[in-house]
């Protein structure tokens, strides 16, 4: 029994030794081997962290996997969110930034900054709108001021209808030279507001000069002649090629004639100042030539002095023009026209009367070249 139990003994023990592998074969069993480090100063390449990593060691009780790892943490650059107080972004946290996401963002002083608009530039909103009312009203041949400058050549001949008697003589002035200038503006025109950005002022003096007048018997007489207008006009525009416009407004035509002594006839003299509405337009033609024409209703405010040496004057008038244009350059051109006025006058003569005649008829004419420049 003693021999038995001792040989079953040993027996266990030997195979318990044979079948156990010893601590240290399990613990490097699967362990990668390291490789030498390459020396510094050598053309080697640096092996990549990941690949020279050791494996995790295994369990002392029984052989596993090695755990796979986890890449790299890239570093996020921090994120700005509005401020509430002002329109510079402000980072979440300057310290938990990485040192190449830390930007410093210039920025004025508050005090110093320019209103913003709704375009997002800095600026006034006129300063943006302006330029483009400025196009519009340049596409649309819009001008707000208008100048012009010409030398005419002046008529005016004067007659009666059924005169009676030496006093009304006929009168005829053949030729003046006449300086003529003339101003257009629109003040709101820049505005594009309706109806308004179109309703200006127009003004137009002429004045004669180097005048030689006389009657029909040769007495030599002192003789100035100025004509002027001025209206409130407003115009109504068909793009850049048609314009039509009413006006209203005074117009005058001031003719004095005198003499040192008596020419045995009445000299017709007048100052007449009258109520003047009217309309014109223009139209394109052809390539830079435009057609002017126009006219207009006188009824006199104040007659002259001619009228009142008759019994119960009554006088109107009308006004013509006629013209054309021709653009030399962007907003100036040459024009050439005519201008026809025409009062006509009826009276009531009695018997005794010193100056007798069914009428009058005074007409005065210019026809001259000038030059024009709207912007």
């Amino acid at each position: 029994m003693k021999y038995r139990a001792w040989s079953t003994s040993v027996a266990c023990l030997v195979a318990a030794l044979l079948a156990a592998p010893s601590a240290s074969a399990r613990r490097h069993k699967h362990k990668a081997k390291r490789p030498a480090p390459a020396a510094v100063g050598s053309g080697a390449t640096q092996p990549d962290e990941r690949e020279t990593a050791p494996a995790a060691d295994d369990d002392a009780g029984g052989d596993s996997a090695p755990e796979p790892e986890s890449p790299p943490v890239k570093p996020q650059p921090a994120r700005a969110e509005p401020a509430r107080g002002g329109s510079r972004p402000a980072a979440a946290s300057d310290d938990d930034a990485p040192a190449a996401a830390r930007k410093v963002i210039p920025h004025p002083p508050a005090e110093t900054e320019s209103p913003t608009t709704a375009l997002g530039v800095y600026g006034f909103g006129d300063d943006i709108e302006l330029p483009r009312r400025e196009a519009a009203r340049l596409a649309t041949g819009r001008i707000e001021v208008a100048v012009s400058i010409g030398i005419d050549v002046g008529r005016r001949q004067f007659t009666y209808s059924d005169p009676i008697g030496e006093m009304p003589q006929p009168y005829v002035l053949a030729a003046a030279p006449l300086a003529t200038f003339g101003l257009e503006i629109y003040p709101l025109a820049s505005t594009l507001i309706p109806v308004l950005c179109d309703i200006g002022f127009r003004g137009r003096v002429s004045r004669a000069f180097a005048l030689d007048s006389s009657t029909t018997n040769g007495a030599p007489l002192d003789n100035s002649w100025t004509r002027f207008t001025g209206e409130v006009r407003g115009r109504v525009l068909a793009g850049r090629t048609r314009e039509l416009g009413v006006a209203a407004g005074i117009d005058a035509s001031y003719f004095d004639l005198g003499a040192d002594a008596d020419v045995g006839a009445l000299v017709p003299s007048a100052r007449t100042l009258s109520f003047r509405v009217g309309a014109d337009g223009r139209v394109r033609v052809a390539g830079r030539v435009s057609l002017l024409a126009g006219g207009a209703w006188l009824a006199p405010i104040t007659r002259g002095e001619i009228y009142d040496r008759f019994r119960r004057p009554r006088v109107a008038g009308i006004d013509t023009e006629l013209g054309v244009a021709i653009a030399l350059t962007p907003g100036a051109e040459l024009r050439l026209g005519g201008r026809y006025t025409r009062y006509f006058a009826s009276f009531d003569p009695e018997v005794g009367d010193a100056a007798v005649a069914g009428g009058a008829l005074d007409q005065q004419m210019q026809l001259g070249v000038g030059l024009r420049y709207a912007h």
